[in-house]
């Protein structure tokens, strides 16, 4: 009998706590599937964006592959309501070439030199008077780009590397 009460008790008590579970999975796949949802629209956003075509002295590349040319460890954000695409990345050669940097300043930029690039994206292309390029090393700003000189200077860097 005292089995038959046992057996009945762990019963109730495992039933208990099987509809306890089921609440708790509910909640964490209604958090998963919103998590989700939200990373996804981030991630189509940047997508849609570094997939938009330049066309630039009869060559052809994407804003990815611009980005992925002349910089290392790129990070991307897109903020939808201003339109601004947020790159970053570590400098490398030949960005600012024509600064007159020694071999131990660019091995030291290329070691902790930041390049941040903020476009701002209308009709599907980069507004070239909207852009702003700045290479940061030891939390000072030492180049400082804006507009269509700086977009320029991205391309050309872009194709100087692609021909080399």
């Amino acid at each position: 009998m005292t089995k038959v009460a046992c057996i009945t008790c762990l019963s109730a008590l495992l039933a208990g706590c099987g509809d306890r579970l089921s609440e708790i999975k509910e909640a964490v796949s209604g958090i998963n599937s919103a998590a989700e949802t939200a990373a996804s629209a981030v991630g189509r956003d940047v997508h849609a964006i570094r997939a938009i075509a330049i066309n630039y002295k009869d060559t052809s590349f994407t804003v990815n592959d611009l980005f992925k040319t002349i910089l290392r460890d790129v990070r991307w954000d897109y903020d939808a309501e201003k339109s601004e695409l947020h790159v970053r990345g570590t400098w490398q050669a030949p960005l600012f070439s024509e600064q007159p940097w020694d071999d131990t300043m660019k091995k030291q930029l290329a070691e902790t030199g930041v390049v941040k690039v903020t476009c701002t994206i209308k009709n599907n292309k980069i507004d070239s008077a909207l852009t702003n390029v700045t290479l940061i090393f030891n939390d000072e700003t030492i180049v400082e780009m804006t507009g269509e000189d700086a977009l320029h200077h991205l391309y050309d860097t872009y194709l100087q590397k692609e021909t080399s």
